[in-house]
């Protein structure tokens, strides 16, 4: 379990968050769709993941220039902070695999993107994990994550996704042929972001890579292999913004 001082300051930090985005000033708001599964929803954490941390530190996502919007399916009231900040919407779906996420995104009539049903700036994908937890091999994982980020993008002509390169399992035997299946997943994932943004102008990409895995910290998740404790989904927040200050200007944020 998170040692109880940490736990404390991001409770802390939770009650503080609504306070702290206020203040901030801001260019056009930047509204981000979370797109995925447990990991993306929080599972694991007493705060709510990385989105809490892009939310509440500023600086990983390109400071006070950036006005940060959580937008989605979800409106999750487990983190009250996020509730505060009125930053608890997300589209994470705990145990989907990638053809389940892309059927949602697919589907007519669209699912509502709360709060204010406007499209986002951005999405941020990370799928794949429970594909491979239910044994898929990595082409099934990549073909499926092809279809995934084909459904959003005709969900969302306007908008930039930033997908990922999924986390490592943990270091368990359970975990070690799923490891060596995420790495040719991760592998495939830059061809399929090739040979996707073919489709747009070159110098106005649809597609981005976030690498999540490349020296991702596997004792920051819990024992379960799987989901991050609160220091894992805070690296996980610094990678994603990093990613967001890289696409926000061609994203219109």
């Amino acid at each position: 379990m998170l040692r109880p001082f940490v736990r404390s300051l991001f409770i802390a930090l939770a009650c503080l968050s609504a306070f702290a985005l206020s203040s901030a000033t801001a260019r056009a708001t930047c509204r981000i769709e979370p797109f995925g599964d447990s990991i993306t929803q929080g599972v694991g954490s007493a705060v709510g993941g990385y989105r809490y941390a892009l939310v509440t530190f500023p600086s990983l996502s390109g400071g006070s220039s950036l006005n940060i919007q959580m937008v989605g399916a979800q409106i999750d009231t487990t983190f009250l902070g996020l509730v505060a900040a009125n930053q608890h919407y997300h589209s994470g779906a705990p145990g989907w695999r990638n053809d389940q996420l892309a059927a949602v995104a697919a589907a007519l009539p669209p699912y509502p993107v709360y709060p204010d049903y406007l499209p986002p700036n951005i999405v941020l994908v990370h799928a794949g994990t429970n594909d491979i937890h239910q044994g898929a091999n990595a082409s099934t994982a990549a073909f499926r994550l092809q279809q995934l980020l084909v459904a959003l993008s005709t969900k969302y002509p306007a908008t930039k996704i930033i997908v990922a390169k999924i986390i490592p399992f943990g270091p368990q035997p359970e975990h070690v042929v799923r490891n060596q299946v995420v790495v040719q997943y991760n592998g495939a994932i830059p061809g399929i972001v090739t040979n996707l943004n073919a489709f747009y102008p070159t110098n106005n990409p649809k597609f981005f890579i976030a690498d999540m895995h490349t020296s991702f910290p596997t004792n920051q998740l819990w024992p379960d292999g799987i989901h991050p404790n609160d220091y894992g989904y805070y690296e996980m927040g610094v990678r994603w913004g990093a990613s967001i200050q890289a696409v926000a200007d061609l994203a219109g944020c």
